[in-house]
């Protein structure tokens, strides 16, 4: 084919140029004839705005494009994208080259090339490290896309976000810049000011530090709090961490599970929800329920909706389950509540003693002033008179000695004898001639007139002050001579007291030793069994008998003893050791209430309500309890259960105590009276002492062979059964004793089978599943305490990499904003600041760029 001539390839060349400058010409008047108005109103452009230096033609692929070379700015969406160069492919697709930086609102993206395109409103910024900056918050990683019309960006092979005193890292990530939210995924690390992250995602908002976490979650605080989430929220302007899914918290000396967790940081306080276990492994206790209350000091919890607690104890392989509608676990710390009390008492004091000497100091000065106030009669005369404290404020002190000295003279005061007479006051003479001084000269300045009776009445309420203060000082001499004869009387009686026990024990010694003699005389006579050692028993007898003397003592030394540390071993004297531990042991209390049940293998028990303490290892039932060892049945109005080394040791019960063991269905053994005693070996009753009114019935068997042959009725005032292997082996009785035996076939019908009060609660007596049917969760402190904190690994790549760029100067950490031109080519385009766009201010055009409009 013939090629066309030079005419013709100018014609073409012309036509390309003419439909280039055509397109340019129309986004030039689509950049002047905008009038202006608010951004957010502007229709969205169908065409990207842009300006630049030198712009040309150049060939691209099929097509043509335009290429822009120096100070080169895109504007679409809000955003604007400024660079060195770039290559305009179609009207929405661009590509940009050297130091490019894309800015809307407080967000700005920096990297060495990028990619737009308009459709999508979508960003692809390309460099060895891409920086975003947001006011306060700063992004460095590898890949990162913006969407200008969403103002939403995504970062992608790790990125490192720094707010303030935060830092954040993960593998990828999106950024939200009209809230300012971050959503960090995969390998999250956070550190803050109040605590730090490991999870597998977190959305964290930069501008209220808020932060929802989700599977995978490691929370270490500033309290040393260790807490761990699969789902929930922290809220740094409440404290408030919030777990919604399998929550857990250790702390020193607690594990805490959950479903649901409120757990408030500067309280220590948390509110849970849905099964709870507690395992305060300081008192060896679980605790279990559905909805509970937790706080960490003193490592108090309440728990409701199915609590349970179980007591355990790993060196004598058995444990204790309680269940309630409601429970209360309380730490006590009697040091602490003493040094808390003492340190609110001199609070009070300190303030009140405050308050008086501001009072007093008061009254002092308006005694003063009135004081050199003159009487009515004196030389200033038909002055009104005014309030003291308003007339020694009227004066200016300062003024008044200035006015004195520019005069040159100084008034005299002549009334000095007077105030000197009628207030004798030592605490006055230190400063009373400097304050005399100032209140001569402010008399020069403003003279009151006061009356008689109003001085009178002063000077009466001063001397009833002092007398009043004589007479109080003299009442606490008095108190103290009291005190000290009340202590010596105190102390005499204490000695004689001591002395009457130590003759009582003689006494009921020799009593014990002569009732067990004439017992064994009366048992030799009627063929029964003989009694037990009389040196056993009466060191039984002592041991009861000292036991009850002591019972109005608050501090049970037997107990104390059992559970204590030896007093050789403290190195103190038995009073002293009583004192000590009595004051400053921390110990734990339990409270239940309603429908209380108690299991363990080897006795259980049903009641209304029940304290557990752990100081002297005791268990209180109220309301209807029922205790059962074995065989053996034990009802009372409240019982006392005394532990040791989590076995039973001594249990107590008052009020219509009755015992009943059943041999069948139809004869039940029976013991009752006003109180009784059961004395525990290896968890068993082997000895149960009664005291008044005692009843008795008993059937009693051979040997070896469970054949009932007998009935015992028998009435004293004592009795003391000695039990061996479920059997009641001996029986001393004490206080005239009645006693009748029947034998089984001639028991006359009259005769009572029953004791008042007896009833067999079988029915009632909890099995384990009845007390604790929960699964216990085992103990993962050993793998959370060894939990890794945050490395920040990206950080520290990222860091390193950008030290080496910054030595090679392949790259710089860059900060620039838009420039000046740009944005006065933006307010061109109708572009307003965001502050301006709220306050809806009208747009004022630059002068040769579009018609001027009116304001």
């Amino acid at each position: 084919m013939r090629r066309a001539g030079p005419f013709f390839e100018a014609v073409i060349r012309l036509r390309r140029f003419l439909t280039i400058a055509f397109v340019l010409l129309a986004v030039g008047a689509t950049m002047f004839a905008r009038t202006g108005g608010r951004g957010a109103a502007q229709p969205e452009k169908k065409v990207v705005d842009l300006k630049a230096d030198v712009m040309y033609p150049i060939e691209f692929r099929d097509t043509s494009a335009v290429c822009l070379v120096g100070n080169v700015a895109f504007y679409h969406s809000g955003a604007v994208i400024t660079c060195d160069s770039a290559v305009r492919y179609s009207e929405k697709h661009m590509e940009c080259f050297g130091n490019v930086l894309i800015n809307k609102n407080d967000t700005y993206v920096y990297g060495d090339r990028a990619d737009y395109n308009g459709e999508t409103h979508v960003a692809n910024v390309y460099s060895d490290l891409v920086k975003v900056v947001d006011g306060d918050a700063t992004l460095y990683t590898y890949k990162f896309l913006f969407n200008t019309k969403t103002n939403v960006g995504e970062f992608a092979d790790g990125g490192v976000v720094t707010n303030r005193e935060n830092q954040l890292e993960s593998d990828r990530g999106y950024y939200y810049a009209n809230d300012r939210t971050v959503i960090c995924v995969d390998r999250v690390e956070i550190r803050s000011e109040e605590y730090d992250l490991t999870g597998d995602s977190v959305v964290y908002n930069l501008t209220t530090d808020h932060a929802y976490y989700f599977r995978h979650t490691n929370i270490w605080n500033t309290q040393g709090d260790y807490l761990y989430a699969d789902r929930g929220s922290y809220d740094k302007g409440g404290e408030l961490y919030t777990v919604t899914e399998n929550g857990y918290i250790l702390t020193e000396k607690q594990e805490v599970w959950s479903d649901s967790i409120d757990y408030y940081k500067l309280a220590g306080h948390a509110v849970l929800r849905g099964n709870i276990q507690i395992d305060d492994t300081e008192h060896k206790v679980l605790a279990f329920g559905d909805f509970g209350e937790y706080w960490k000091e003193p490592g108090n919890a309440f728990l409701t909706r199915r609590p349970a607690v179980v007591s355990y104890d790993t060196s004598q392989g058995d444990s204790l389950f309680m269940a309630a509608d409601s429970m209360f676990l309380y730490t006590i710390d009697p040091a602490r509540q003493r040094a808390d009390s003492l340190r609110a008492a001199a609070r009070a004091a300190d303030s009140l003693h405050a308050d008086s000497l501001h009072a007093d100091s008061l009254r002092i000065d308006s005694l003063r002033v009135d004081s050199l106030a003159p009487a009515a009669g004196d030389s200033v005369q038909g002055v009104r008179p005014e309030a003291p404290i308003v007339a020694a404020r009227r004066g200016s002190l300062s003024e008044g000695r200035g006015d004195a000295k520019r005069n040159g003279t100084e008034r005299t005061d002549s009334l000095a004898p007077r105030r000197a007479d009628s207030l004798r006051r030592d605490s006055l003479a230190a400063d009373s001639l400097h304050v005399d001084s100032l209140l001569r000269d402010s008399l020069q300045q403003d003279t009151v007139v006061m009356t008689k009776e109003q001085r009178k009445q002063l000077l009466r309420e001063a001397a009833a002050r002092e007398k009043a203060e004589l007479k109080a000082k003299r009442d606490a001499e008095r108190q103290a001579k009291l005190d000290t004869i009340a202590a010596r009387r105190l102390a005499k009686t204490r000695a004689k007291l001591d002395a009457q026990r130590a003759k009582d024990s003689l006494r009921n010694a020799r009593l014990a030793a002569k009732r067990a003699e004439k017992a064994a005389r009366r048992r030799a006579k009627l063929g029964l069994p003989e009694p037990v050692d009389s040196t056993k028993l009466d060191s039984l007898d002592r041991h009861t008998e000292g036991a009850d003397s002591l019972a109005a003592d608050s501090l049970r030394r037997d107990s104390l003893a059992a559970d204590s540390l030896s007093l050789d071993s403290l190195g103190l004297t038995p009073a002293d050791s009583l004192d000590s531990l009595a004051r400053d042991t921390i110990y734990r209390l339990v409270k239940g209430f309603r429908n209380v049940r108690i299991y363990r293998s080897d006795f259980q028990s049903v009641c209304d309500s029940l304290v557990a303490v752990s100081r002297d290892s005791t268990i209180h039932l109220y309301i209807d309890p029922v205790l059962w060892n074995q065989n053996s049945q034990i009802t009372s109005d409240v019982m006392d259960i005394f532990t040791a080394n989590s076995q039973i040791v001594r249990a107590e019960f008052v009020g219509r105590p009755l015992m009943v063991s059943e041999l069948d269905t139809m004869h039940y053994n029976q013991v009752a009276g006003k109180t009784m005693t059961a004395l525990f070996r290896n968890n068993q009753i082997y000895r149960n002492d009664v005291k008044g009114n005692a009843q008795t019935i008993y059937f009693m068997q051979e040997d070896d062979s469970p054949d009932i042959i007998g009935l015992l009725v028998l009435e004293s005032g004592d009795l003391t059964f000695f039990i061996e292997e479920k059997q009641v082996v001996k029986i001393t009785y004490r206080n005239n004793p009645v006693y009748t035996i029947y034998p089984m076939d001639k028991i006359p019908p009259d005769v009572d089978l029953f004791l008042k009060d007896f009833k067999w609660e079988a029915k009632r007596r909890p099995a384990q599943r009845d007390v604790f049917d929960r699964t216990i969760r085992p103990s993962i402190r050993a793998a959370k305490s060894s939990q890794s904190r945050p490395q920040f690994p990206i950080a520290a790549r990222i860091d390193a990499f950008k030290r080496r760029l910054i030595e090679s100067r392949r790259w710089s950490d860059r900060n620039d904003v838009v420039q000046p031109d740009v944005i006065e080519w933006m307010y061109s385009l109708g572009w307003r600041p965001p502050e301006q766009e709220e306050e809806s201010l009208p747009v004022v055009p630059l002068a040769g760029n579009a018609k001027e409009t009116s304001p």
